[in-house]
């Protein structure tokens, strides 16, 4: 984070462990808010990986499951790097930005990710850097959104992952219930559009966030969970996060394998726990048996702060029975798109 920003933010009445944003002051009621009212969200917890250089496009090509070539600067894209086995090493979201790529993935996993996405550069012209510091990165959700932005910057991306490139800023539009976006931009401009839009708006913690996302069923890899899942399970190719056309990559012949021999047994469910205490990634699903079920992929408290909402990844054949976790009963909840890849 730029401390330059961290001290805007800290003006703004945030709390911070160390570098980590807590909260705005009032967690309880920052929980409340979305996805009814209008919520600002510091976005410094993602990692940020640049790629430049001539032959970023065709590195990138050969890493990663989506295809980078539909990557534009009006148009974002999910995406995942795997290990040759066909394992998530991480999620991601990809923009351009002033002709630069931006990996957006969990701050837990960046140096890792780097590292390896660094060992087959060999003698490409590329350059991988962190740059999480680069460029502030907040989150604007609102049910008034889109007039709120028109009125403020003239126009806003009508589409989930468009782009709308303004000056220094970069909107990219997030799936969600609501109108819901995430600005890139120069220090100077992101203060002066989070000053605009907080007149609407309450500053919230990075829960608000993961809500939104869980809620989408948009999956995040952290170090936790990385190396858990082919993409299959964790619904990325539900989600355009996979290009079964686009040619080799890590792990592409196990993930091909699944789609076209139909032999994913585990897929990604959104679940309510009857529980206020937020499982840890891993931990254990079980049916009526006390058999293993499923893991807890992301989760989060739920606004009404009465049960926790998650996504987990679960055995197809047990998704006809009765769950629990820790004893906590676990039910379905729908997702916004469908489960059925045909």
């Amino acid at each position: 984070m730029k401390p330059e920003w961290k001290s805007f933010l800290i003006e703004q009445g945030a709390e911070f462990d160390g570098s980590t944003l807590l909260h705005f002051g009032n967690p309880e009621r920052e929980r409340r808010i979305p996805p009814q009212g209008a919520v600002l969200c510091d976005l410094s917890h993602q990692g940020l990986i640049s790629v430049t250089g001539s032959d970023a496009t065709s590195f990138l090509q050969g890493q990663l499951s989506n295809d980078i070539n539909q990557v534009t600067e009006s148009r974002a894209q999910l995406s995942s790097y795997s290990s040759p086995k066909g394992r998530a090493y991480t999620t991601f979201q990809i923009m351009q930005r002033q002709g630069v790529y931006y990996l957006a993935l969990s701050s837990d996993i960046l140096e890792a990710v780097l590292k390896r996405l660094r060992m087959f550069v060999m003698r490409s012209k590329v350059a991988l850097e962190d740059a999480s510091e680069s460029v502030v990165h907040f989150g604007y959700a609102d049910p008034q959104g889109e007039q709120r932005l028109k009125t403020v910057l003239g126009k806003f991306p009508e589409q989930n992952l468009e782009v709308v490139q303004l000056g220094n800023l970069t909107i990219v539009r997030q799936a969600a219930s609501v109108p819901r976006f995430e600005i890139y931009g120069e220090l100077e401009d992101a203060c002066q559009l989070w000053n605009r839009l907080s007149v609407h708006a309450a500053a919230v913690g990075p829960a608000a966030w993961d809500y939104f996302d869980i809620e989408a069923g948009i999956p995040k890899v952290t170090a936790a969970s990385m190396e858990a899942w082919v993409p299959q399970m964790i619904n990325l190719h539900l989600i355009d996060g996979i290009s079964f056309k686009k040619g080799c990559f890590p792990g592409q012949e196990i993930v091909a394998r699944l789609k076209y021999l139909g032999k994913n047994k585990r897929q990604m469910y959104r679940v309510a726990i009857e529980d206020v205490h937020q499982p840890a990634v891993g931990a254990k699903i079980q049916d009526r048996d006390g058999e293993e079920a499923g893991e807890v992929l992301n989760s989060v408290l739920s606004p009404s702060g009465d049960h926790i909402e998650a996504l987990a990844v679960l055995k197809i054949a047990a998704t006809e029975q009765a769950l629990n976790l820790a004893g906590a009963k676990v039910r379905l909840l729908t997702l916004p798109y469908s489960l059925d890849s045909e």
